[in-house]
């Protein structure tokens, strides 16, 4: 039962501090994404074992970030451990992933679609069950990222040509080249560029998600030409996959 599923995760959760609200957001993060890959694997037509493992990739692909912050205080992988390699071997850990399902392939996709979630890009030869489940959970990740995130501070006057490059060319933008709050936002828009299925193209269409993001550049940023420029280029690519 999902129900066992999701008070299993609580209880482990409930091992870190909850008055941190770093512990907090994480824990509300992996209920949304759970959310969103539940309702993905619903659009596709999946089988219900299919929509319920979905759903617990969602719930769990995060489970590495609870230990990571309480020992490094930091969310950054390369300032601390790789949040994923941490999140599959917690699972592995005293056979702890058979809390969730007792299934060895179930078990092995899981463990697969974590490693896999926020890569740069998904791992050759993966089977045709590991690669559906590894492009849910990276689009249901994305989506709440994209939702959830974009704070701006300070104004500047000049965006990366690498940056806006990634949208000429339709690719995710390298994250060697973040390095303030507007590149983040940038980034956060080029997720478009690695995201798989209709239902997360018209999620960002029927709520807005790029228009709001383009505007809250256009608040610290003073060439309206180009974010205008932008957000046409942006919202024409999603339309085009929402076809």
């Amino acid at each position: 039962m999902i129900e066992n599923i999701r008070k299993e995760f609580i209880k482990y959760v409930k091992g870190f501090n909850l008055k941190d609200k770093n512990i907090m957001g994480k824990f509300h993060h992996s209920f949304r994404v759970m959310d969103f890959a539940t309702e993905i694997a619903k659009s596709l037509h999946l089988s219900d074992e299919d929509i319920k493992l979905a759903s617990i990739i969602g719930l769990l692909h995060d489970i590495g970030r609870f230990e990571q912050w309480t020992k490094y205080e930091t969310y950054s992988d390369s300032k601390s451990i790789d949040h994923r390699d941490l999140g599959s071997d917690i699972l592995k850990q005293d056979g702890f992933i058979n809390n969730f399902v007792e299934d060895e392939e179930e078990k092995r996709i899981i463990l697969i679609a974590i490693k896999n979630h926020n890569k740069y890009k998904i791992e050759d030869n993966l089977s045709e069950r590991e690669l559906l489940m590894s492009k849910i959970i990276r689009d249901a990740d994305k989506l709440d990222i994209m939702k959830e995130q974009g704070k701006i501070t300070q104004n500047i006057d000049f965006i990366k040509p690498e940056l806006l490059e990634s949208f000429d060319k339709k690719e995710l933008c390298n994250d060697k080249f973040v390095e303030n709050e507007i590149d983040h936002v940038l980034r956060l828009l080029s997720f478009i560029y690695d995201l798989n299925f209709k239902y997360s193209y018209e999620y960002l269409l029927n709520n807005n998600i790029i228009q709001n993001k383009v505007h809250l550049i256009s608040c610290y940023y003073n060439d309206k030409k180009l974010l205008n420029d932008l957000e046409n280029k942006i919202i024409t690519y999603i339309k085009e996959r929402c076809e």
